[in-house]
């Protein structure tokens, strides 16, 4: 019997790294379909980066939408109680980016911190973006450029 040894890319063995750190802190595994009903773009266009969104129409007629953006459909799902406070993803998502003439299928990894203590919720979340930043490259800056933290300070 012949073992086949298999390698893991760099991007796989930091998506585990990232699950695992992720789950240390109490963050829950966030899975959703590739599509959404188009209106909850159209509703939060003004939070999309790029405000075109690539639509088809279901085989009952509804306008549905390849997700551009993950945060939206966890915004919406929490505010009806269906999942917890504390949740990562690692999902595709669809853009066309600036300048560009056609859309791109990007892979995206995150977490949100949904309710709860905000301070704290807040602190946690760039605690986990230093530690995110640090396992992608040992060489790395992490800015806060909102007029919040700076009046808070």
């Amino acid at each position: 019997m012949q073992m086949i040894s298999e390698k893991i890319s760099r991007e796989e063995k930091l998506s585990l790294e990232l699950r695992s750190l992720y789950r240390s802190y109490g963050y829950q595994y966030y899975r959703m379909s590739s599509f959404e009903p188009y209106d909850l773009y159209r509703e939060n266009k003004n939070f999309l980066v790029n405000q075109s969104v690539l639509t088809f129409t279901d085989l009952d007629g509804r306008l549905m939408a390849l997700k551009p953006d993950i945060t939206i459909s966890i915004a919406k799902d929490a505010l009806t109680g269906h999942n917890g406070r504390k949740l990562f993803y690692s999902e595709h998502v669809f853009r066309r980016l600036p300048g560009a003439q056609q859309f791109t299928e990007l892979k995206q990894m995150g977490l949100e911190f949904i309710g709860g203590d905000t301070a704290y919720g807040e602190c946690e979340v760039l605690e986990l973006a230093s530690k995110t930043l640090a396992a992608i490259s040992p060489a790395y800056s992490l800015e806060i450029s909102h007029m919040g933290y700076i009046s808070a300070f």
